[in-house]
């Protein structure tokens, strides 16, 4: 007879639908000893199977309920937004590219274009969209002097200036208003509410009750409020005032357009018959667009921000409060408390240099470096300067030999080894003083399905002093060894050496036997090749841990990768 007053022991463990389908079967016996039956055709069979699946899909929410209230586990980028916002880190939001334009007047007068005029792209030449930049200050073009027209120059950014009146203050603390207009451009928002005009800052809780200041956060899905402060922490703004916004809309990796592809004047605060005789185009090309920070940077930054309570005593505080101002990455350094500079890049689309070879600070690092300075003021300890740097980025050569497994198609594999390597090296997954390990390649490669095993024949910095590659100016065979000259070298006898572009008898990989100041020789049975012009290359195999400096961050160099993917089904 069943015990009436039987309590189950209850498995916490038993989560999916197998686990709870064997925990409800063995129930039965304690409630109706009866039923033996456990044919799966059997209705009560099919009311436990039925629970079951029921209590796996409610269980699965559970745990991911569970995991979205922590930012290290929680998937969804809204979740890890507002747990970044609960920290104190406010995200940052697209950025806007810049570029140099040249304005051409083939008239006989100077004209004067105004700030804010709307210089666009062609769709036809972008996409299909048409990209708009405005201008950041009034300029005069001069007149045609004989037949050579005027011209000037003038910086203009990536976006389309929107005005919009917002519900009017009613008066509480921490307002929020909604923006119309999205994606809107970082930093670019202002408000006049009533006859005062109150600026964007990145952290309100830096400001007096009577500072005329807000913020801007966006989440998830893009759209963009604006933040007013409580009266303790930024002013109120005054019950029944007007609130017009003018805001930025636009920015993002899209606005990094080419060279000659903004030549289109299509709006101006005057009338474009005023601006005939003019032509316009962009001589270099746009830089520093970025997209919103993913939300793995989000993850990985967020946390900082309550590293250094808003004050910078430690080197890893003075990181903290400039990742927390909206840089993508900083180090800072220091041989004296009293003297700190800080290596930072601002984002992905800026990595802080005009060029990733160079040493010129970007338009975007300057300016970025200037907001920097005001936001650290009442941070750091008297009689500190702070200088800003941006960071030295380290080519990153690789050669690698991958073998695909027989059932796996050739071309698909290479591509995902290739897609792989790329995300390894991707900006938000490289840091300052990163140190790249031949393990981390391995591991990165064998983790791509299909690949069965992998050799890395070079891993080192593709910098002079590092990465040994010359060029080939002759070449012989006497039918055992083979003979190549280049220009002076430092290579020895048994460095290995990997030749290519000369043909199929001299390429390959070998140990040199051989050298004098300019040649090199190795083992080669072929054919008598008499001593003959020749072009192509050779370049040392080196392997080795990559370990930057504290103002150095790895990229993967194009030019000197080489993955040679074999086996596997080729189509």
């Amino acid at each position: 007879m069943a015990e009436i007053n039987y309590v189950p022991q209850v498995d916490y463990t038993s989560k999916d639908y197998s686990a709870i389908r064997e925990d409800l079967i063995d129930l039965i016996p304690n409630y109706f000893p009866d039923w033996v039956s456990r044919d799966s055709a059997d209705f009560g069979i099919v009311l436990i199977e039925l629970f079951s699946y029921m209590g796996d899909i409610l269980n699965y929410y559970i745990d991911r309920s569970a995991n979205e209230a922590f930012i290290t586990t929680a998937s969804q980028r809204d979740s890890v937004i507002e747990l970044a916002r609960l920290l104190g880190y406010n995200p940052t939001t697209t950025v806007a590219s810049t570029v140099t334009l040249t304005f051409s007047n083939s008239t006989g007068s100077t004209i004067n274009v105004p700030a804010s005029t709307q210089i666009a792209t062609s769709a036809s030449t972008t996409g299909g969209t048409q990209i708009i930049f405005e201008t950041n200050a009034a300029i005069t073009v001069p007149a045609k002097v004989g037949t050579t027209n005027g011209t000037i120059t003038v910086k203009a950014t990536h976006g389309e200036t929107k005005t919009e009146e917002l519900t009017t203050s009613n008066g509480s603390i921490s307002q929020i208003r909604e923006l119309t207009y999205s994606p809107v451009t970082q930093g670019s928002a202002s408000l006049l509410i009533g006859s005062s005009t109150f600026t964007e800052v990145p952290y309100l809780i830096d400001y007096n009750n009577y500072d005329p200041v807000f913020s801007v956060y966006t989440n998830a899905s893009g759209v963009s409020f604006v933040l007013f402060g409580d009266g303790v922490s930024g002013r109120i703004p005054t019950s029944g005032a007007t609130i017009t916004a003018t805001y930025k809309v636009g920015g993002g990796i899209i606005g990094n357009v080419g060279v000659g592809l903004i030549n289109s004047i299509i709006k101006s605060s005057v009338s474009l018959s005023t601006l005939s005789g003019l032509t316009v185009t962009n001589l270099t090309a746009a830089s520093g667009g970025a997209e919103e920070e993913s939300t793995d940077s989000i993850r990985a930054n967020a946390p900082t921000s309550i590293r250094a309570l808003n004050r910078a005593v430690s080197l890893a505080d003075y990181s903290a409060l400039c990742v927390a101002a909206g840089v993508s990455k900083a180090n800072a350094v220091a041989e004296v408390y009293t003297s700190v500079t800080v290596y930072f890049a601002p984002s992905a689309g800026d990595i802080g240099l005009t060029s990733i070879s160079g040493t010129t600070p970007s338009d975007g690092f300057n300016t970025k470096a200037a907001s920097l300075r005001n936001y650290l003021v009442g941070k750091i300890p008297a009689n500190t300067t702070v200088t800003f740097q941006p960071p030295t980025y380290v080519p990153v050569g690789l050669i690698a030999s991958v073998t695909t497994l027989p059932q796996y198609k050739n071309s698909l594999v290479s591509t995902a080894v290739s897609a792989a390597i790329e995300e390894l090296f991707d900006f938000d997954n490289v840091f300052f003083q990163d140190k790249l390990t031949l393990n981390d390649i391995m591991r990165t490669i064998t983790s791509v399905e299909g690949v069965a095993y992998v050799q890395v024949e070079k891993l080192v910095r593709a910098q002079t002093g590092y990465d040994f590659t010359y060029t080939v100016t002759n070449k012989a065979a006497s039918g055992t060894v083979a003979t190549l000259t280049t220009a002076a070298h430092t290579l020895t006898v048994g460095s290995t050496i990997k030749v290519t572009g000369i043909d199929t008898t001299f390429n390959g990989t070998f140990v040199i036997t051989a050298v004098t100041g300019t040649t090199i020789s190795y083992a080669l049975i072929s054919s008598v090749v008499s001593s003959v012009a020749s072009s192509g290359s050779l370049t040392k195999l080196t392997v080795g841990d990559i370990q930057c400096f504290e103002n150095e961050i790895p990229y993967l160099d194009t030019t000197v990768l080489s993955l040679t993917v074999s086996g596997g089904i080729v189509a």
